[in-house]
């Protein structure tokens, strides 16, 4: 290989693989914008107003356990 081959080729192997990195950094990028998004409560849909539903059932059953176990023990 000639000294201009060699220098071709490592123009073109740097120009893959910047593409490479260009092309997963903008599939991250994506993604992390699409959790931010179902991370923020929307009214109902995303992930965050599901787990404050959740919180919220949990706390009404916890309410609701411990004033069974009062009645039971003051019985």
């Amino acid at each position: 290989m000639t000294t201009a081959e060699v220098i071709s080729l490592f123009g073109v192997s740097t120009v893959v693989i910047t593409a490479v990195i260009a092309g997963l950094l903008w599939i991250v990028k994506a993604q992390v914008t699409a959790m931010q998004r179902d991370l923020k409560p929307n009214g109902g849909t995303s992930i965050k107003d599901q787990l404050n539903r959740i919180e919220r059932d949990v706390s009404d059953v916890r309410t609701k356990l411990d004033g069974h176990i009062v009645w039971h023990l003051d019985k």
